[in-house]
């Protein structure tokens, strides 16, 4: 196994002082990591409960975590694949979101069928048994959001009704979005359910585009049903124990706009370089490959570059109100 990943793992914490005032707590290289032949696993965040924890100044990315999450509970990770990674086919009772943000890497699930990934595709893994294999010749590097999901249902357990998608016009994003989302056959095989371009799309005023891959609306997530989750209507704030998956295409030059929701969110520089603006006017600059928590922080997000900046967001519902507890 490797002991450090590499390269080096940025991630930035934001929370709130005694004043519940918006500021960074961490800016640091994650350093808690594990792994096996092949593979290093690193941990940038954890919760135990959902609505999630945001109130505290426990750093959760310190925590020691098995790889299925615990009741009502979230993992976030990096995971680098070195080439030729011993193949080690398993499943967890979670939904995965997935992003591939280096190198390439197949995805071969229990029939043997395989989706090949490169930097910039999105994968959903709805509880399906798979592998994952670098047959190319560099580290393939994968960030995965883990949710605890649904165990598969008994006989007669019905799902929720299904909504209405989004419309709208605008601006695609450039370049498209490749988007694979696994599920399980009625003969308990794990399938592609969809793969092919991300077309749910909802665009500001600025200029922004965000593109909806995948949410969710109650813990554990529901995993096992044939809804297309990321045809529904983008709404800003998840609803109570949910969760949203999205592109966000920040264009050049593009101004911010101050906002905050009682969620935690995950964000992952997928391409370019933005600020992120707190309430007081701090700025912290995010690259290529940095990746960021917000704990229901007041914030703006500006493009002050020559060419578009692209994060994945994912926002998961979080405990509102509170006083922050500082060190």
């Amino acid at each position: 196994m490797t002991d450090q990943a590499t390269p080096p793992i940025r991630r930035i914490i934001t929370g709130h002082d005694k004043d519940t005032k918006a500021i960074v707590t961490i800016d640091d290289f994650a350093s808690n990591q594990k792994g096996r032949e092949g593979v290093t696993n690193t941990l940038i965040w954890s919760a135990d409960e959902m609505p999630i924890e945001i109130w505290s100044d426990e750093d959760f990315g310190a925590r020691k975590v098995e790889r299925q999450p615990p009741s009502r509970g979230t993992n976030i990770c990096y995971i680098d694949f070195l080439p030729n990674n011993p193949v080690e086919m398993h499943q967890t009772d979670t939904l995965d979101y997935v992003m591939c943000l280096s190198g390439e890497i197949d995805m071969e699930l229990d029939d043997g069928v395989v989706t090949h990934l490169k930097a910039g595709d999105l994968m959903v893994q709805q509880a399906t048994n798979h592998a994952w294999i670098n047959r190319g010749s560099k580290t393939c590097r994968l960030a995965f959001v883990m949710l605890d999901a649904k165990k598969q249902p008994g006989a007669g357990d019905t799902s929720p009704p299904r909504m209405k998608p989004h419309d709208g016009t605008g601006d695609l994003p450039n370049p498209p979005l490749h988007r694979v989302v696994t599920t399980n056959s009625v003969n308990g095989k794990s399938v592609i359910a969809w793969e092919g371009t991300a077309s749910n799309h909802k665009w500001s005023g600025r200029g922004m585009v965000a593109t909806l891959i995948w949410s969710t609306d109650e813990c554990p997530a529901e995993v096992w049903t044939d809804e297309d989750y990321g045809a529904r209507a983008l709404g800003t704030q998840p609803p109570r124990n949910g969760s949203r998956f999205t592109i966000n295409d920040y264009p050049a030059g593009m101004p911010g706009r101050m906002h905050r929701t009682d969620t935690v969110d995950i964000i992952v520089v997928m391409d370019g370089e933005i600020d992120m603006e707190l309430d007081d006017g701090a700025k912290t600059h995010l690259n290529k490959g940095d990746i960021m928590i917000q704990q229901g922080t007041n914030h703006a997000w500006w493009n002050r570059s020559d060419k578009t900046c692209r994060l994945a967001i994912i926002l998961i519902d979080a405990k509102e109100g509170g006083l922050a507890i500082t060190a």
